[in-house]
């Protein structure tokens, strides 16, 4: 991750993280946090805020999710391969590779991040699950659009 990223993770952050996942790193379980987490290694299972309104999460570009997220703030520069719930605003750099449904309140996606799923748009919380409502069962807050990547 070149100095650019980290001087913007670090800017999101607010410099409230409480967990840290260092790139060298592999946690086996779900990973639950307060406040701030910065993942820059391998997490093989959920991550997820105790408090959906403040938190915030941060994926390095060398980071790795194998799970389900859920934080308030999502900044992701690395892989999650499942769903993620985000009630503020999802933001996706050009290294972001997500596999699975997005959530998400509001989304800042840039050219070049790659999502193999589905974008649930409207907020998080009533989607009920971060894959948000299963099939037929369509929120009224919420609408489905899939994205297309040309």
């Amino acid at each position: 991750m070149g100095a650019t990223g980290t001087k913007d993770m670090k800017n999101r952050l607010n410099n409230a993280v409480t967990t840290l996942v260092g790139s060298d790193a592999t946690v086996t379980g779900n990973l639950i946090f307060d406040r701030g987490c910065h993942v820059a290694g391998t997490v093989k299972g959920d991550v997820s805020a105790t408090d959906d309104k403040k938190s915030e999460l941060a994926v390095a570009q060398t980071g790795r999710i194998e799970g389900n997220a859920r934080a308030a703030r999502m900044l992701v520069q690395g892989t999650i391969v499942g769903d993620l719930r985000c009630s503020g605003t999802v933001t996706l750099k050009s290294t972001a590779r997500i596999e699975g449904s997005i959530a998400y309140g509001q989304i800042e996606i840039e050219k070049g991040a790659v999502v193999m799923g589905q974008l649930l748009v409207g907020s998080a919380d009533s989607a009920g699950s971060a894959a948000g409502p299963g099939p037929g069962s369509e929120s009224t807050s919420t609408s489905r659009m899939q994205p297309s990547l040309t």
